[in-house]
């Protein structure tokens, strides 16, 4: 379990800005005391001074989109290291809805790759009147993602040779209140950019946000990597998963997670481009398997059932088979996630489905 816990830190922190943004909000919302509505506040910007993503949604904009929003954190002229953007963030705390926030990652200047990589955001809804290109995204709880996941939207703009990257987040229904309104999030951001000056002349139509749930279809590239038959056939399972697609993930959950045996598996694909070279040296523990792109290593492990692994707690611990695969310069991650039965397929026989399984898949 130790190897995989150090597997999956090391691949989170190569997130991209906006999920470095993200973590900070996170961070600053929890340092220091604070009260509903009043949290520990940042400097606001100044006009030429700060950073130029404060800059561009000011605390006067960022209240349009949440009237408690407050500017958090740092608020420098300098990006944060390793990352190409520029960051700015906004919170507030309620009793109500617990954190509230707004990440704002501006890249400027941007090359043609990032603005190719915005323009090709999955599963991205157009947006009408914002720029040269711009779309929204609505995950977590608005896809259905257990275990108290957040309500997020998350707007992706081009303008020229800058790329926006705006993720709107705030809490799910606590304690019986209201559901998050995913289109009155999305009205208001995409409202609050237009008001930045990133509008274009145009009339701004704001299309409507999906119904909250697993999405129908989607175009993840991740995703496409394996379709959900094929996962289905190699691990023996009798249900149809379920899609659950993230920014560089991809999960498939089957439908009995509390029950042992094949239909309790979690299958998830995580793919970082250009990290191969970082995280190609196969880690401490982990075992070395031939065959599979140019380097792969496997780790098992066990974790306990329960609310915090997202299934119902029970006596059968979870076993844990990942499989770390570099090919050129990227990096996938292919974690089978099951309850081992006695009647079913033991560790080891998952070990070679899931091995099975990755051979063949080019990423």
């Amino acid at each position: 379990m130790v190897a995989v816990q150090i597997l999956v830190g090391r691949l989170r922190r190569l997130r991209i800005a906006v999920a470095v943004a993200v973590l900070g909000l996170v961070l600053a919302s929890c340092a220091g005391p604070s009260t509903p509505n009043n949290p520990t506040q940042g400097p606001s910007p100044e006009p030429g001074k700060g950073s130029p993503a404060c800059n561009l949604i000011t605390p006067e904009i960022a209240a349009k989109v949440d009237p408690g929003l407050v500017p958090m954190g740092q608020n420098s002229q300098q990006r944060p290291p390793g990352s190409k953007a520029y960051l700015c963030t906004y919170s507030n705390k309620s009793a109500e809805r617990g954190m509230t926030g707004l990440s704002v990652a501006l890249t400027s200047p941007a090359v043609a790759g990032d603005i190719d990589k915005a323009k090709a955001t999955s599963d991205c809804s157009p947006v009408m009147g914002i720029g040269d290109f711009a779309c929204l995204q609505w995950t977590g709880y608005f896809r259905g993602e257990a275990g108290g996941a957040s309500a997020n939207v998350v707007l992706t703009a081009v303008r020229g040779s800058e790329v926006l990257e705006m993720p709107y987040v705030t809490g799910p229904p606590m304690n019986g209140g209201m559901a998050p309104d995913g289109d009155a999030m999305a009205r208001t951001l995409s409202q609050a950019v237009v008001d930045a000056g990133w509008g274009n002349g145009t009339e701004l139509k704001v299309p409507a946000a999906p119904p909250v749930g697993p999405p129908a279809t989607t175009n993840n590239a991740v995703c496409a990597l394996l379709d959900p038959g094929q996962v289905k056939q190699a691990f023996g399972a009798t249900t149809e998963p379920q899609l659950l697609p993230g920014e560089a993930s991809c999960r498939y959950t089957f439908a009995t997670p509390g029950t042992p045996g094949p239909d309790s598996m979690v299958f998830s694909i995580e793919v970082l481009k250009a990290a191969g070279t970082v995280l190609g040296i196969p880690g401490r523990g982990g075992e070395v398997i031939d065959g599979i792109g140019d380097r792969a290593t496997f780790f098992t492990g066990t974790e306990q059932a329960g609310p915090k692994s997202l299934r119902p707690a029970g006596d059968v611990p979870i076993t844990i088979l990942s499989l770390q695969v570099v090919r050129g310069q990227n990096l996938a991650t292919f974690t089978a996630q099951v309850l081992i039965s006695p009647t079913g397929p033991s560790a080891a026989q998952t070990k070679e489905q899931l091995i099975g399984l990755v051979r063949g898949v080019v990423f």
